[in-house]
């Protein structure tokens, strides 16, 4: 299962779950803002470079001119530690692993807690990522009451933003992972 975003809570789950063996670009970062935007638009762009551009660019991109700092554009790495040199051979092996990937059957996991994602994005999302019969599993703590694709599993958990940190880790974080936990049950009639 691969991670696209919006922050570490899907890879942490997937790891706790053992369903998480390797690690991809979007697992460890999260938007600067993260109580007001979402960073799935920019990992996006950056998937969709995947496919035309040269991987030393795509991670020179990504990652700014200083990650030492934790900080490039509107994402931040809050888990990231070490040199820069060591940081970007980090990153130039999850996004080869994630270009290696993306031409096979993937479960790919997206979390937002409470972002709206409008259709014509979601449209953007499934036709750049849902090739070979992968599939999408969308959590959000927004309704998106529009989702109806074959290729897409949808789970709403609602969300209260007015309550961020201890919420996130006593209520939303914990039905998150019960939700994961039983994935491979939801999974089991779609992947073959």
């Amino acid at each position: 299962m691969i991670s696209i975003g919006d922050h570490c809570t899907v890879p942490l789950l997937l790891k706790e779950l053992n369903l998480r063996t390797k690690s991809y670009p979007f697992d460890w970062t999260t938007h600067e803002e993260q109580l007001h935007d979402t960073n799935i638009m920019h990992n996006l762009s950056f998937i969709q470079r995947l496919s035309h551009d040269n991987l030393d660019s795509i991670v020179e991109d990504y990652l700014g001119p200083d990650i030492t700092k934790g900080y490039h554009d509107v994402i931040r790495f809050p888990h990231e530690v070490g040199t820069k040199e060591e940081i970007a051979a980090k990153y130039a092996r999850r996004f080869e692993r994630l270009r290696e990937a993306m031409q096979t059957k993937q479960v790919y996991v997206m979390l937002t807690r409470h972002y709206f994602i409008p259709p014509p994005l979601m449209e953007k999302i499934r036709n750049t990522l849902l090739h070979h019969g992968s599939i999408l599993v969308f959590l959000s703590g927004t309704d998106h009451p529009y989702l109806n694709y074959p290729d897409v599993i949808f789970k709403h958990i609602p969300y209260d933003v007015s309550q961020f940190y201890e919420y996130d880790y006593t209520h939303f974080r914990p039905m998150v992972k019960d939700y994961l936990s039983r994935l491979d049950n939801l999974l089991h009639d779609r992947i073959v």
